[in-house]
């Protein structure tokens, strides 16, 4: 497929972002990835965001090939402390509902859970795609489907909250099991569940900070 300069350009500036990213943060790779890219003027993170927004925003996804795809979806997963790129993304449905697929258990994690928050703000989007983040073996990205999901089916979203909270996927005492418990108490307030009284009891028997600040919040309101 031929591209137009709007792609051209976008290869340009993700080539140039990559080789000052591998010299300056080697360190970094799609599981490690702290987002403050925006903040060093030198990195061209701004010229590779612009740039993948000019696409998305002037083309039609009739020229999204598998480079294109790729290239977009690095830039949203560098993206990920501003998430201008996926807020953008809201816009243009066809877009949206295209790189939600590809993000799928892609290694880009990081664009994945920006279109887990977001499935819910695409009107015209499959929403059952939510179900597939929730499924997803990073943490974040399945706790951002849950909350996404006391949106999207509340009449889905206790069950799949006990689920989280039941199923014993991270040890006991990790960041992991703690902040996964935060979202189901959230989940559980959001959708106004006869059940969070329960949940913020078995919260307050646990030796986890935030956890129990969350419930004690939960118990006043």
């Amino acid at each position: 497929m031929k591209q137009n300069d709007d792609i051209k350009n976008l290869n340009k500036k993700i080539e140039k972002f990559k080789k000052w990213a591998l010299k300056n943060h080697p360190e970094c790779d799609e599981a490690h990835d702290n987002g403050e890219w925006e903040y060093d003027p030198y990195s061209y993170f701004d010229e590779m965001r612009d740039a993948a927004i000019v696409v998305i925003s002037c083309n039609d996804i009739r020229c999204a090939d598998d480079e294109l795809v790729d290239n977009l979806l690095y830039a949203i997963a560098r993206d990920n402390e501003s998430e201008i790129i996926a807020d953008e993304l809201i816009k243009y449905p066809e877009w949206f509902q295209l790189l939600t697929k590809k993000s799928i258990g892609s290694k880009y994690i990081n664009a994945g859970w920006q279109f887990a928050k977001r499935i819910g703000e695409c009107k015209e989007c499959d929403k059952q795609l939510i179900f597939c983040f929730i499924e997803s073996e990073d943490e974040y990205t399945s706790r951002m489907a849950l909350g996404a999901l006391a949106d999207i089916y509340p009449d889905k979203a206790e069950e799949y909250a006990e689920m989280f909270w039941n199923r014993g996927k991270y040890a006991e005492g990790t960041y992991e099991d703690e902040y996964q418990k935060i979202m189901v108490l959230t989940v559980l307030q959001r959708i106004g569940s006869s059940k969070l009284k329960e949940y913020i009891e078995r919260a307050m028997k646990f030796d986890y900070k935030y956890l129990t600040e969350w419930a004690e919040e939960f118990r006043k309101s």
